[in-house]
């Protein structure tokens, strides 16, 4: 099954599935694609997780109407985007937690650490909220796009890098950080586009 949405009146109850799923309290754009090329996408919702399935909700009390429902045996892709830790995070394909661990370790492990990478990620923890704020207003824009492709890019980097010897994970790491550059300098020129286009209208 697809999806599934109880359209039971539940009242405030919370969605049984959702009860015991993982989810980090934060709101986050989605977008679902199942195995028979079905889109949905959900701006500004709830994520939780079980070993089974994704709860997706525009509420945080995940309330049986309000809850969507997607088994993972159905999906194709998974994509969450949304600020966090100071980092835009895409992830795909059911792997939240393992991407954002990833993109979290090169972060704190190189970028901080490094003379390069520490006055970036400060750059980028003041400049971000209201880029944050302008890609989830308009996820499909062309810059989310971008900067969601950069990420997804970033993410696989990443995990090679781990696994990578001594001199490919020096190489990858300046690429790492490359891109971190890239797509902070194009999440900001999007952002202020799209404030310039919103002043003039």
């Amino acid at each position: 099954m697809d999806e599934e949405s109880s359209n039971d009146d539940p009242g405030d109850e919370t969605h049984p599935g959702a009860e015991a799923a993982v989810g980090d309290g934060r709101p986050k754009y989605v977008e679902v694609v199942t195995l028979d090329g079905d889109r949905h996408e959900h701006g500004d919702s709830y994520l939780r997780e079980t070993e089974d399935a994704f709860f997706v909700s525009p509420e945080p009390e995940f309330s049986r109407s309000e809850t969507a429902v997607y088994e993972k045996e159905s999906l194709a892709r998974v994509s969450v985007e949304q600020h966090h830790s100071a980092c835009f995070v895409t992830t795909a394909v059911a792997g939240e937690e393992e991407t954002l661990a990833t993109l979290r370790t090169f972060r704190d492990d190189v970028l901080r650490p490094s003379p390069v990478g520490r006055p970036l990620v400060g750059v980028y923890e003041r400049v971000s909220p209201p880029v944050a704020d302008t890609l989830a207003e308009n996820p499909r824009g062309r810059t989310a796009r971008a900067v969601r492709g950069l990420v997804r890019r970033c993410a696989a980097l990443a995990r090679r890098r781990e696994a990578a010897g001594p001199v490919g994970s020096a190489a990858l790491s300046a690429t790492l950080t490359a891109l971190y550059v890239v797509g902070v300098g194009v999440a900001v020129a999007g952002h202020l586009a799209t404030v310039g286009r919103s002043a003039i209208g």
